[in-house]
C-alpha cells in the first residue's frame, strides 16, 4: 500500500490537502470521495515499473473509425467482460463479429498488445482516431480500480446516449433539408428550362409585359445564362468556409457567430453543457480527479468559444478554486446549471448532480429541437409556395392579357 498526495475541495470552497494510504490511485480517489471531499488532484511518488510489452508498436493514427462501430464494439466489450470473460479472450469474441474491416484490423493490433501483457487502455491508445481521449482515460480507470465490467458498461451507456442525441438532430433536420432540396431543385428546372421555353409565345405577341412577367423573365434568362457561375460561386464559398474552420481562428469566429444565432445559439448551447455534464460526471463517477477530468473533457466538447472556457476553468481549478465558483466566472454556463453543480458539491455527490445536470439539458435540447423543426417544415412550406406562386403568376398574367385582348 503506498501513500498518495492529495489536494480536495471541502464544501463549496475551502481547499485542503494530506496524504493517504491506498493501493493504486483509483482507490485513493475513492476514499477520499467517502471522506466527503471532493478530489482535484492525486498524486503518487513516481514508481519504476515493468516496461509493457508491445508498446514499441506504432501509433496508428491514420487509421478512423464510425461513431456506430466504437458504440457496438464498446457494448460487445461490456457484455462480454460482465459475463466474466476474459479480457484477451472478450477480444478475440469480437474480433470475428465485427463486418468494418478498419475496426477489424486495429482488434487485431490490440489483441497482440493484450497478448503481450499489456493493458487495454494502452491498446486503446495505439488508436487515437477510433478512440478518443475520454474513452481510453476511463477505461484506465477502471483497470486501475479494478471495475473494467461496471466502467465499460458505464462508457456504453455514455456513448449510446451522445450517439442517440446526434443521430436525432441529424433525424430531425433530415426532412426539412429534403423539401429544400426538393422544392429548390424544382424552381430551378423550371426557371431554367421551363419557363424559357414558354417565353418565346410572349415575345410574338408584340405586347408590353406585366411587370412581374418581366422580372420573371429577367430571371429566368440570368440562370440559364450563368447557372455554372453561381454554382462555382457557392462551391467556392463552401470550400472557403471548410477551410477557415479548419484553422483555430476561423472555427472560433464562426462558433461564435453560431452562438449569436436566435434558437440556434442556446440550442448549442444547451448541447455543450449537457455533453460537458455528462462527460465530467462520468470521469468523476469512474474516480478521475476534476482536474484531469476538465482536461479531458476540453478535448470532447466541440464549440470553440465553450472549449476555452474550459480551458480556463482548468487553470483556475488547479489554483484551487471550487467548480461552482469557476463555472461562475465562465459566461457560457447558465445559472440553472451552476446552482445544480453547486447542490452537488455541498451535498458531496458532484458527479450525480452532473449526470442530473446531463439529463435536464439533454431533455431541453430534445424539446428544442422539436419545437425548431416543427416550425421549420411550415416555413419552408411557405417560402417554396411564395416562390412558385411568383412564377405562377407572372406566367398567367399574360395569358389572361390576351384572353381580354381577343375577346
Amino acid at each position: 500500500m503506498g501513500q498518495f498526495f492529495y489536494k480536495a475541495k471541502q464544501g463549496p470552497s475551502k481547499i485542503i490537502e494530506g496524504v493517504i494510504e491506498a493501493d493504486h490511485e483509483a482507490m485513493a480517489v475513492s476514499r477520499i470521495l467517502r471522506m466527503g471531499y471532493t478530489p482535484l488532484n492525486v498524486r503518487a511518488a513516481p514508481a519504476a515499473g515493468k516496461k509493457i510489452k508491445g508498446a514499441g508498436l506504432p501509433m496508428s493514427a491514420g487509421i478512423r473509425g464510425r461513431p456506430q462501430d466504437v458504440m457496438i464494439f464498446t457494448r460487445q466489450m461490456s457484455d462480454l467482460v460482465s459475463a466474466g470473460v476474459p479480457v484477451l479472450r472478450a477480444l478475440s469474441l469480437v474480433d470475428k463479429q465485427l463486418k468494418n474491416k478498419r475496426l477489424k484490423d486495429a482488434v487485431g493490433q490490440m489483441i497482440a498488445v493484450v497478448e503481450d501483457g499489456g493493458p487495454l487502455s494502452s491498446a486503446l491508445a495505439k488508436f487515437p482516431g477510433i478512440f478518443s481521449p475520454l474513452y481510453i482515460n476511463i477505461v484506465r480507470s477502471g483497470e486501475v480500480g479494478g471495475n473494467l465490467e461496471v466502467v465499460l458498461a458505464r462508457l456504453s451507456d455514455f456513448i449510446e446516449k451522445d450517439y442517440d442525441i446526434q443521430a436525432q438532430v441529424k433525424t430531425s433536420l433530415m426532412y426539412p433539408g429534403l423539401i429544400l432540396f426538393v422544392g429548390g431543385a424544382t424552381i430551378f428546372v423550371i426557371l431554367t428550362w421551363v419557363i424559357p421555353k414558354i417565353s418565346t409565345i410572349f415575345i410574338d405577341m408584340n405586347e408590353s409585359l406585366p411587370l412581374v412577367t418581366t422580372a420573371l423573365l429577367a430571371v429566368s434568362r440570368f440562370l440559364a445564362r450563368f447557372w455554372w457561375a453561381l454554382g462555382a460561386v457557392f462551391l467556392l464559398a463552401v470550400v472557403q468556409l471548410r477551410r477557415a474552420y479548419a484553422t483555430p481562428e476561423g472555427k472560433l469566429w464562426l462558433d461564435s457567430l453560431k452562438l449569436k444565432i436566435p434558437v440556434v445559439g442556446p440550442f448549442i448551447q444547451d448541447v455543450e453543457v449537457g455533453r460537458f455534464a455528462r462527460t465530467l460526471g462520468t470521469l468523476l463517477a469512474n474516480g478521475v480527479t476534476v482536474v484531469t477530468a476538465i482536461d479531458t473533457v476540453c478535448q470532447a466538447v466541440d464549440n470553440e468559444i465553450f472549449k476555452q472556457d474550459v480551458l480556463r476553468m482548468n487553470r483556475l481549478l488547479t489554483g484551487g478554486g471550487s467548480l461552482t465558483q469557476v463555472m461562475q466566472s465562465c459566461a457560457f454556463f447558465p445559472e440553472t446549471a451552476v446552482n445544480m453543480v453547486a447542490i452537488g458539491e455541498e451535498t458531496g455527490q458532484l458527479h450525480q448532480g452532473l449526470l442530473k445536470l446531463a439529463a435536464y439539458y439533454e431533455h431541453q435540447s430534445e424539446r428544442t429541437m422539436k419545437r425548431v423543426t416543427s416550425l421549420i417544415e411550415p416555413v419552408l412550406i411557405l417560402v417554396m409556395g411564395v416562390f412558385i406562386g411568383f412564377i405562377v403568376l407572372g406566367m398567367l398574367m399574360p395569358i389572361f392579357r390576351m384572353n381580354l385582348i381577343i375577346r
